[in-house]
This record gives C-alpha cells, structure tokens and sequence, in this order.
C-alpha cells in the first residue's frame, strides 16, 4: 500500500469518527429523558439497551446535521453537550410529572389507610415505595407503553430540534423556564387532588362511621378492625377505579400533548 493509499483511508477514519461523536450529541438529549423517566429508568431498560435505542432513534437526526462535525471539538462541543443536557432535563420532567404524580397517590392510600410502614422495593426505580405507589406506578408505565406514549414522546422530542437546534445556543427566555416549571408543578398537585381525594373521602368515612359505632356501643371495640377493613377497602376501591384512572389520566400518560407543551416552551 502506497503513501497516497494511504490518506483517503485516514481521512474516512476521521469522518466516521466525527459522525460517532455526532450521534452521541445527537442522542444525549433523549438520553437524558429516557434516564428520568420512569417507564425507561435503569431498572425498566439497561443502560446498553437504553444507549442502543437513544442512538437508535436519533440516528437521521445525526445524518441531517453533519454540517456540523468540523465544529464539534473544543469548547463547541462542552457547550452544546451542556446544552442538550438541559433540554433533556426540561423535557425529562414534563414527562414524568404523570408517573410521580401516580406513585404520590398511591403513598397518599397508603397513608390514610394506615399501611405507609409497609415497604417494598419498587422495581421500576429500585427505592423502597409503599404497596400502592408501587402498584400505580406498574399500572401507569404499563399504560404508557399500551398507549403508545413512547410514539408521541418520540415526536416531541423531534419537534424539539426544530426549536432548539443542535448548533443552536439561542437561550429559552427565563420568564418562560419559570411558567414552564410553574405548569408543572400545578399539574401535578392537580392531578394528585383529582384522583386521591375521592379515595382518601371514602376511607375517612370508614374511621368516622367506626368512630360512631364505638361511641354509641362502648363494650365493642371496632377501631381494632379499622386498619384491617380500611386496607381491604383500599384493595377494592384501587380494583374499582384502576381503570378509570387510566381513562381520567389517558391524555397524560400517553404523554398526547407533550409535543404543544415544548412548543409553547420555545415561544411558537
């Protein structure tokens, strides 16, 4: 092989090398929202799978933008990585307020029903979760893949490089951040008040009609039964309205309108 045999090999290694350095910026940001959410959290898909699928997914993105490969070097290349790791933390969490939001309602059951003590691993995030938080939390990340969440968290995400692109540094206005965040917030306490409140009424019902019960015949002793009736009241009222929660919920736990959400996120 020849001196001028060669260069061409040497410079095809550079582009292949600057087109992998490519896909990794381009993947990063679905990286991270696949990280916090937790229908894709590591306990759910392995770090290699969930690499593979985030490069995967994003590969034509890295092949429409290879205008940029002889910039990515240097400090370019830190800003932008810093960057698409924000907006992937941005996104990450306007899609996992309906999963948190879940598992919150299922702790509130299980606090007014007495049995908060009770803990078990949950085995999509691998912390120590009560029995119903865990329960609502499988229940919703199973949803979220019936439902195909993962097609509509696709197209936001896509959408989301026509707002923000990889070469882009255009900063989200603050105002806009902070109403982002407020939005959230609000619709998560929102959604927890919703769903928790008409059960957490019917079990306070049962300690006031077993409060009466022990008040007007004082040789009984019916608060020794109410964490047990309350609990089995809790597994009935979670196997009542388990689906419609999942109707109540669809439009969120298919994450249906995340796409109008980054939209009015970059101001269009």
């Amino acid at each position: 092989m020849t001196t001028y045999d060669i260069f061409p090999l040497q410079h095809l290694g550079d582009e292949f090398i600057g087109f992998i350095v490519l896909l990794a910026l381009s993947s990063e940001r679905l990286l991270v929202i696949m990280t916090i959410l937790p229908a894709t959290a590591d306990n759910v898909m392995k770090g290699p799978l969930r690499s593979g699928a985030a490069a995967l997914w994003c590969l034509f993105v890295a092949c429409g933008q290879q205008a940029l490969i002889p910039q990515l070097r240097g400090a370019f290349l830190v800003f932008a990585c810093a960057k698409e790791a924000v907006i992937g933390l941005v996104l990450g969490i306007a899609a996992s307020t309906v999963f948190w939001a879940a598992e919150a309602i299922g702790t509130y059951v299980d606090d007014v029903a007495g049995f908060n003590n009770v803990q078990m691993q949950n085995p999509s995030s691998g912390t120590q979760t009560s029995l119903m938080a865990t329960l609502f939390g499988q229940l919703t990340i199973a949803a979220f893949w019936m439902l195909g969440g993962m097609t509509f968290l696709l197209g936001a995400l896509y959408e989301s490089y026509a707002w923000w692109p990889l070469g882009s540094f255009d900063p989200v206005p603050a105002p806009l951040l902070a109403l982002f965040a407020q939005a959230r917030l609000d619709m998560l306490m929102n959604m927890i008040a919703r769903i928790a409140a008409p059960m957490m009424a019917m079990l306070l019902l049962v300690d006031l009609g077993l409060a009466f019960v022990s008040r007007s015949a004082q040789k009984l002793d019916p608060m020794s039964i109410g964490q047990p009736l309350k609990g089995a009241i809790a597994v009935l009222i979670v196997a009542v309205l388990a689906g419609n929660f999942v109707t109540e919920m669809r439009g969120q736990i298919s994450l249906a309108g995340l796409a109008q959400q980054v939209r009015q996120l970059a101001g269009h």
